[in-house]
């Protein structure tokens, strides 16, 4: 079932169809896009982004007149979405409009609170309740016509309930610049004002209204418990039992090949030595295990430290207990189970650590897990390690330490064995570790064990930090173990520290390097429309969604200063992947109601094809880097000539645009648990009470 057609739910929108629409193409909906644009939404069921013929204007009737003028965007999607946009006279409340075109015929009666705009954009999950700064955005894009400013007064807004009719607030629009990454003249709708709960509407006179959105309290627990669990989702050696997508642990055998970096790459005789091995992630779509990954508990340690009350066993239905071949005995341990996760996340590295302390840079075979559309459990091909590599080894000096550290109140013995491993590690890697690494396992170990010389390394140091508002756009799987410091988990815990004495110099210069950072990311936010943090003209892929990850200084600095202004940088910042941006699509499967449903995922595949839905969760890649497959990417205007934040298209091939990593597209989303309060989502989706 075509997921697209998600706003037929806009029971006003009154479509009957007067004559047989030609094959290939079917007339799905009307929308606007402005008060004087209605759009044809046609679904395509071949991929043929030319196949909406708009040559010929009296073909493309309004009332029986001809439109005035035609523009056109059509892309890659399922197969196929075709917008074209047909300029008429100003659009008047209540009135009928019977619309003709070459591929059927319909009429629609026209209301502000009923029809469907598509240029009014939200978060379509769930806006932060904690926020005090929320918005929409209305930006008029017309595809081949380009972007277009509102003709005339700028119109008024309300936002209403949508179970109710209750308008909760009025307000008006205000005008920001041209965007060029955009490609038009965005207007900013302020929410702060609405009060939490919903599903709400925005409605903008004369243009239409937006899709639902929710403000706090369930709408924001359930964002966070789907974005968070997409880290379950991509365990690797771990059962996947809730959705039902694998019964038993992937890739437990793993063969000692000490093979190259690279990637489908290492091939397995199968008389290597062997060695049962959990823990970790799938990369992406594929499955192999890699050293950036270390990234992700790193991540997950320091948000669980800046934000322990928002965090509790049982939260995110997480597998807790196992038997020895790591099939699920139950869920609840009396573990945070965000502290579960970053020990899963850990554990790969403890069984790729060697004996003299050496870490493998992860596990990998030849080619890709086949076949495509299967449960990874399913996968046959014959897994090795990848060989010993310096930024494994000395990331997971620091992981270890750190981990040993937070997860000592509840296993004492793991912290224990953590600890010696982390010993090893720094050891072994000791002529290798960059200056960063070398920090951060200085500060753990100080701050677990209080040894001096751990200290007088850290006093060394610390002068590093002050180059993290220099990096704040960096990969931090990537940059594990160069010289460029840009993860604040390195300095985080010796702010907070309370036990062990620290030194109030360095605990002031650590301060300072992290309000410099939270201040240079409030400063990116506030000079585009759209909330991104960063320049949304970049060449790494997947930088636009990564907005969590530039969130996570201000919300860093909010923690330790209460100063709202960062909270609501952060909030702003974490809305964008969840559909305010100039696309209007969640880049987060199983969230929005206009979504991205061709992820580049064996097993999204896998539970598609059983009705299940994509798997939840995932952040997919986005817009703004064409990348490899980017020649096979079909939309009308073509994708490289689309403003840089247009540049997506939902094409399971084309990698770029939607697959996905665990370390760059996921890494900080427990993020949006804070941003929700904390406390667990009760599994009732409040956009469909009573269902």
């Amino acid at each position: 079932m075509r997921f697209r057609l998600f706003t037929a739910v806009l029971s006003a929108v009154l479509l009957s169809v007067f004559s047989t629409a030609a094959a290939g193409l079917t007339l799905a909906e009307i929308r606007t896009a402005s008060d004087r644009v209605l759009v044809v939404f046609l679904a395509g069921d071949t991929l043929n982004v030319d196949e909406a013929d708009i040559s010929d204007p009296s073909r493309w009737r309004i009332n029986g007149r001809p439109a005035d003028s035609i523009s056109i965007f059509a892309t890659q999607s399922d197969p196929c979405d075709h917008h074209v946009f047909l300029r008429t006279g100003k659009l008047e409340e209540g009135k009928h409009y019977a619309v003709t075109t070459p591929y059927g015929d319909t009429t629609i009666v026209f209301g502000s609170r009923k029809t469907f705009c598509e240029s009014i954009k939200t978060n379509q999950a769930g806006y932060s309740g904690l926020s005090k700064r929320r918005h929409a955005m209305l930006s008029i894009w017309l595809g081949t016509a380009g972007g277009r400013r509102i003709e005339g007064p700028l119109p008024e807004v309300e936002v209403f309930s949508v179970a109710s009719g209750k308008t909760v607030l009025k307000g008006v629009l205000r005008e920001a610049a041209f965007d060029s990454s955009t490609g038009d003249f965005p207007y900013r709708i302020d929410l702060s004002e609405v009060p939490e709960g919903g599903p709400y509407r925005i409605a903008v006179k004369g243009f239409g209204c937006s899709h639902p959105f929710g403000v706090g309290g369930a709408f924001a627990r359930r964002a966070a418990y789907i974005l968070f669990r997409g880290h379950y989702m991509q365990r690797c050696g771990c059962p996947i039992h809730m959705p039902p997508i694998r019964a038993k642990a992937c890739h437990t055998l793993v063969y000692d090949t000490d093979g190259p970096i690279g990637e489908a790459n290492i091939v397995v005789k199968g008389d290597e030595p062997s060695f049962a091995c959990y823990g970790g992630y799938h990369d992406a779509g594929d499955a192999d295990r890699r050293a950036y990954h270390i990234s992700n508990p790193i991540i997950d340690l320091m948000i669980y430290e800046a934000f322990p009350s928002s965090f509790t066993d049982g939260q995110f239905d997480l597998p807790g207990r196992f038997d020895s071949e790591y099939n699920i005995l139950g869920y609840e341990n009396g573990i945070p189970d965000l502290l579960d996760e970053a020990e899963w996340g850990a554990l790969v590295w403890q069984y790729l650590q060697n004996p003299d302390g050496s870490v493998h840079f992860g596990t990998e075979t030849k080619g890709y897990p086949e076949p495509f559309a299967a449960p990874l459990d399913l996968d046959k091909k014959p897994y090795g390690t990848v060989k010993v590599d310096a930024r494994a080894t000395c990331a997971s000096a620091g992981l270890f330490m750190h981990l040993a550290r937070l997860i000592k109140p509840y296993k004492p013995e793991l912290s224990d064995s953590l600890a010696r491993r982390a010993e090893k590690a720094a050891a072994f890697g000791a002529a290798d570790m960059a200056g960063p690494e070398k920090l951060y396992y200085a500060v753990q170990s100080y701050l677990l064990t209080g040894d001096d010389d751990a200290h007088r390394t850290v006093k060394t140091l610390y002068t590093l930090a002050d180059s993290l508002r220099f990096h704040l756009f960096a990969t931090p799987g990537y940059s594990l173990n160069d010289f460029r410091f840009d993860n604040p988990a390195y300095l985080y815990s010796y702010i907070v520290e309370k036990r062990v004495p620290t030194d109030p110099v360095i605990v002031e210069y650590f301060k300072t390097a992290l309000a410099a950072a939270a201040d240079s990311i409030v400063a990116e936010l506030e000079k585009r429309p759209y909330p991104v943090g960063n320049n949304p003209v970049g060449r790494a892929w997947g930088h636009n969604v990564r907005q969590p990850q530039y969130a996570s200084c201000p919300m860093l600095q909010w923690s330790l200063t209460g100063e709202q202004r960062y909270l609501d940088a952060a909030s702003e910042l974490m809305d964008y992947k969840l559909g305010l941006n100039p696309v209007g699509i969640s880049y987060v499967t199983g969230l929005g109601f206009h979504q991205v449903h061709n992820i580049h995922d064996r097993e999204s595949a896998y539970t598609a094809a059983k009705g299940m839905g994509l798997k939840p969760g995932l952040t997919v890649f986005g817009p703004g880097v064409a990348g490899w497959g980017g020649g096979r990417a079909k939309s009308l205007p073509v994708v490289k000539d689309l403003p840089k934040q247009r540049q997506f298209v939902d094409c399971r091939d084309v990698i770029s645009f939607t697959e996905f990593t665990i370390f760059e597209t996921m890494a900080h989303d427990a993020l949006y648990t804070v941003l929700a309060g904390g406390g667990k989502w009760d599994g009732k989706d409040p956009f469909h009470p009573g269902e």
